[in-house]
């Protein structure tokens, strides 16, 4: 949670603002508080949208829908204005993190917490269907978690913002329902598809797998889900509503019903998860002159609709920090000492194979000169890699990487160059096996988005994998910092862009 800005605005509508929450390409969030103190979330479009009619007809139609809905388990909207020359909307404010900021920060939910978590899901879904809506969007980023149950949140808002044009699909790969995808049709079946596709991720299986997002779509319309790592009390229920067919899915009421009968009345968060709570919690906020004041901690509050604003807890950085991993030198030393070793391997070699033409005397026998080429060939071999890698090598170590993590996207500082990639330009960032990096931080990029070369001795990081599209930024063993580190650094910063592990 940062302060106001000079140029921010003090008050929308009958709400007084406190504090900025985030920014992104959507939108920008404030904390506020209603005229009788409550705090809320006070979300202003990008001025791009209002000049957009068909997004201020979707927005205002979409907005009058989701004020009907009610329930235990969503976080309404309580106010808009889709006339405002800049328009806003205002939603509960909701004590708790999302469900993929839990998961990042403390792993898969046991089985009695997924039923309980699956139970206030269907029960919020059959309340916004009850009204006429369609979340068309459900995930674990707009799952917040709170002491008494899950909130579902951003229902049926994106779907304005999608009839702008800015997103290129209705929904998140890996939790979009087939017939979202090859037909575009919309329906109250695809969020339950997207229920049980949440379900499967809060234990810690991701039914389509990971990857690009063609990749996942495709195997979404074409493949069988892979459930066998879910526990049986909830794997057939997931199974259910992964269903290819629309019509074979369950109600949201049946899902209540079943969940519900199989689940337990004890603590429904699990005992790590249940201490995050504390940290998201606001007891207030005032504002003096130009200087804000905030009690207590912010919550996290992610949303389809303006991207990844998120308050921060006091002990995390804020909006406008960054965070900075440094280089970890001793991958490039042993690295320097192999590619040494293999370099004085090859001269030595090399001069063997002079050594040894020059004494041949006259012999001029066929397998003779067959030796004489072998032994050319390796010596080259051994002593091409080294004479490439070298001065690269040399100059990472003189020049190591940092990578930065903030607001505005991944900024990696390697050799003398900097390469940046806004979150405007990806699609999916994750912690991925890569291809001769080992585990390496990877971001699948945007259409329009520039590519780098392929790797080479000028791009040891920050390449393009030929044949999956992944533009491999940085092995996680080049950086100080642990694998879990790095992968909850970015979980925070991504929101919806981050795809765990791959």
């Amino acid at each position: 949670m940062d302060a106001l800005r000079p140029g921010d605005p003090r008050a929308i509508g009958r709400y007084t603002l406190s504090a900025r929450l985030g920014a992104g390409g959507m939108g920008q969030v404030f904390l506020g508080s209603s005229p009788g103190g409550r705090p809320v979330a006070v979300k202003l479009v990008h001025p791009g949208f209002a000049a957009d009619a068909e997004f201020r007809r979707r927005f205002k139609r979409e907005v009058e829908a989701a004020r009907q809905v009610g329930g235990f388990h969503t976080a309404p909207v309580v106010d808009a204005d889709p006339e405002a020359e800049i328009p806003w909307l205002v939603t509960a404010y909701v004590a708790g993190p999302s469900l993929a900021a839990a998961v990042a920060e403390h792993g898969p939910f046991p089985p009695v917490s997924a039923l309980a978590l699956g139970a206030g899901l269907a029960e919020a879904l059959d309340a916004v269907h009850g009204a006429g809506v369609v979340h068309r969007d459900l995930k674990p980023s707009n799952v917040l978690l709170a002491a008494d149950g899950p909130r579902v949140i951003d229902f049926g808002i994106a779907r304005a913002v999608d009839a702008s044009g800015v997103t290129a699909l209705a929904g998140t790969p890996g939790f979009m329902a087939p017939e979202l995808i090859s037909e575009g049709s919309i329906t109250p079946a695809c969020d339950v598809f997207a229920l049980g596709a949440v379900l499967a991720y809060s234990l810690g299986v991701r039914p389509f797998g990971e990857g690009p997002a063609a990749a996942l779509t495709y195997r979404v319309v074409h493949k069988s889900p892979a459930l066998d790592a879910l526990p049986p009390p909830l794997k057939g229920v997931v199974a259910d509503c992964l269903a290819k067919d629309p019509a074979a899915r369950p109600s949201p009421a049946e899902l209540v019903e079943v969940l519900s009968s199989a689940g337990d009345t004890g603590a429904w968060l699990p005992s790590p998860v249940q201490d995050m709570l504390t940290r998201f919690h606001v007891t207030g906020a005032t504002t003096t002159g130009t200087t804000t004041t905030t009690t207590g901690t912010p919550i996290d509050y992610p949303t389809s609709t303006f991207e990844d604003h998120r308050a921060r807890p006091a002990s995390l950085p804020g909006r406008h920090q960054t965070v900075r991993f440094e280089a970890s030198a001793g991958p490039v030393v042993l690295a320097l000492v192999g590619h040494t070793l293999r370099l004085l391997t090859g001269i030595a070699f090399a001069m063997l194979t002079v050594a040894t033409a020059a004494g041949s005397g006259d012999s001029t026998g066929a397998f003779f000169a067959l030796v004489l080429a072998v032994m050319s060939v390796l010596s080259f071999w051994l002593v091409r890699e080294p004479v490439k890698w070298m001065l690269p090598l040399l100059n990472a170590l003189w020049k190591p990487c940092e990578l930065q993590v903030g607001a505005e996207g991944l900024e990696l500082r390697y050799g003398g160059r900097r390469v940046h990639y806004g979150w405007h330009e990806i699609s999916r960032v994750v912690v991925r096996r890569a291809k001769e990096a080992g585990w390496a931080v990877s971001v699948f990029p945007l259409p329009g988005t520039p590519l780098p070369a392929a790797r080479g001795a000028r791009t040891p990081l920050c390449y393009l994998e030929k044949g999956t599209g992944w533009i491999t930024v940085v092995p996680v063993h080049r950086l100080k910092g642990s694998r879990k580190e790095i992968e909850m650094t970015l979980a925070r910063y991504a929101g919806a862009r981050w795809g765990g592990n791959a």
